[in-house]
């Protein structure tokens, strides 16, 4: 059993917590008090009700006496209904009338208006001395459902037994009803009950046990539900672009086709015409001239045409100098393992409209006239890197369309099973790294 010893029987048993089934062995009246007054007087300060259930060798009204030397102010407390100091057969009447379920109701009948009245909770003490041979088992029995019930309440119990009175078989039967023994043997000795420790250690093993599998089979769900939200999110990535595809096809096919052809019309008729026809002719030819560049730059920017018929060098490269042409902010590109390679399509995808919306963010954001890029490719890892030393932006400058930027980049990158970091720091620029594992690239024949 684990024991702590101590002088003063206050620092033992003032402040015990919640849930605490303590049993005390007294030999004289004198070591009786000695635990109980501190004991009482420690439940009214801390704002808990009190009951105080006395024995045969000490009566209600000595018991008052004693306490109030501690505490002076009992009478209020009296006065107001935090404490009352009963005698043991008002409460457990005699050993003929012994009821454990109507004493125990009466625990609980007085916990439950002390909580609604304001109080912590019940702190209790009850002598046993009035037991006899007859109600002893009864007793005992009555012990041991109290323990549980102590057990899971805002509870505190002390039941005192005068140790002469107590046989060894009956000193064990106590002991085992309760959490804790209290006894006075020239020190005061708080002696845990070991076989419930051992219990209680195990229902923690076991609860333990059942936490970790039902972590594991969270865990588990969890893991489903993200590889279901990935497959779905890979899948909405492949429909958009699939729909940016048949757009952008539809656009430079059809819509560029029939503006081109109203602008071969346009011309034709310009010299047929007056002057004051002509110049009208002329600026519809104007106007379908720049319409015709912004379906182009509509349908390139929706989708490249070349970055499915060339791969993905041909398209950066490509985009870089479309890029530079409408910001002025020079592209500065090195690269390793991309010439001659074209790679899964998912993996090409991904790669440009991460290219694309970092170099977006950069012109947005930087107030620089140059930008670094570099893409290295080797048989496991397309890594990408874009770099300035613009302004950089921390999280109060971060807009609706940034956030959204980067969810979109590391969402890509997710869903192929890389990952994509950005470093940032005010006044010292941006570095965005991307990383996208390979599993099949071929060589441009």
């Amino acid at each position: 059993m684990q024991e702590t010893v101590c002088e003063n029987p206050a620092e033992l048993i003032a402040n015990i917590p919640w849930g605490t089934h303590c049993c005390h062995f007294y030999k004289t009246q004198k070591d009786l008090l000695e635990l109980l007054v501190p004991y009482m007087k420690a439940g009214l300060l801390n704002n808990e009700f009190c009951m105080w259930v006395t024995s045969k060798r000490l009566g209600v009204k000595d018991a008052a006496r004693k306490l109030k030397r501690v505490l002076p102010s009992l009478d209020s407390y009296l006065e107001r209904g935090q404490i009352e100091i009963i005698p043991y057969t008002e409460w457990y009447h005699s050993e003929k009338d012994f009821g454990s379920g109507k004493v125990l109701s009466g625990w609980i009948d007085k916990c439950n208006q002390a909580l609604a009245q304001g109080y912590d909770g019940l702190r209790l003490t009850g002598d046993a001395l009035w037991v006899g041979k007859t109600a002893w088992k009864d007793f005992t029995d009555y012990e041991a459902t109290l323990d549980n019930t102590i057990s899971k309440a805002s509870i505190k119990a002390v039941c005192t037994y005068a140790l002469d009175k107590c046989q060894a078989a009956e000193v064990i039967d106590v002991v085992k009803n309760h959490g804790y023994t209290l006894i006075k043997r020239g020190e005061w000795e708080l002696i845990e009950n070991a076989q419930r420790r051992r219990a209680e250690e195990q229902a923690l093993e076991k609860a333990m046990v059942e936490l970790e599998k039902l972590v594991q089979a969270r865990t588990a769900e969890l893991r489903i539900s993200q590889e279901q939200l990935r497959a779905l999110a890979a899948y909405l990535q492949t429909v958009r672009e699939e729909e940016r595809t048949r757009i952008a096809r539809e656009l430079h096919d059809e819509v560029g086709q029939a503006l081109t052809g109203i602008k071969l019309s346009l011309e034709r008729s310009t010299g047929q015409q007056s002057d004051a026809v002509r110049a009208d002719l002329s600026q519809a030819l104007a106007l379908t001239n720049e319409l015709i560049g912004r379906v182009r730059d509509l349908s390139l920017d929706l989708r490249p045409a070349m970055l499915d018929d060339l791969g993905l060098l041909a398209a950066l490269s490509w985009h870089f100098d479309r890029y530079t042409k409408q910001t002025s902010i020079e592209v500065d590109f090195k690269r390793h393992g991309l010439e001659g390679r074209r790679f899964e399509p998912e993996i090409e995808t991904a790669a440009y409209r991460i290219m694309q919306e970092g170099l977006t963010n950069v012109a947005r954001h930087a107030g620089i006239d140059k930008v670094s890029v570099g893409i290295w490719a080797d048989e496991n890892m397309l890594s990408i890197r874009i770099e300035d030393l613009g302004r950089g932006f921390g999280p109060d400058s971060l807009t609706a369309s940034t956030t959204a930027g980067l969810s979109g980049m590391r969402e890509r990158a997710f869903m192929l099973g890389g990952r994509l970091t950005i470093e940032r720091a005010s006044g010292t620029g941006t570095l965005l790294i991307a990383e996208l594992p390979l599993r099949n690239s071929t060589s441009e024949q």
